[in-house]
């Protein structure tokens, strides 16, 4: 499955820019490639993480009324309560 690229321009030292271009030419990998396997070694396993995290599973659990409740939380939270 083929995940959808976005085209950026970067700026590089010029020793980072030699080392890149040194290993695209051992490796026979175009620039481009070579900065994206850097980037998926480096966060790979943030990713990974951060999926498997549990407390990502609660959200969109709960639902409302559409009542204002993040903006006026402390009224929900320290209102007096009506006596039955």
């Amino acid at each position: 499955m083929e995940t959808s690229k976005h085209r950026t321009q970067i700026s590089l030292e010029d020793w980072q820019y030699q080392l890149l271009l040194e290993m695209s030419k051992k490796q026979k990998k175009s620039l481009s490639q070579i900065i994206r396997e850097f980037l998926s070694e480096k966060f790979s396993k943030q990713v990974v993480r951060t999926k498997e995290d549990s407390v990502w599973s609660i959200i969109g659990i709960g639902s409302g009324d559409g009542s204002p409740v993040a903006r006026e939380h402390d009224r929900f939270l320290y209102a007096k309560r009506k006596k039955k």
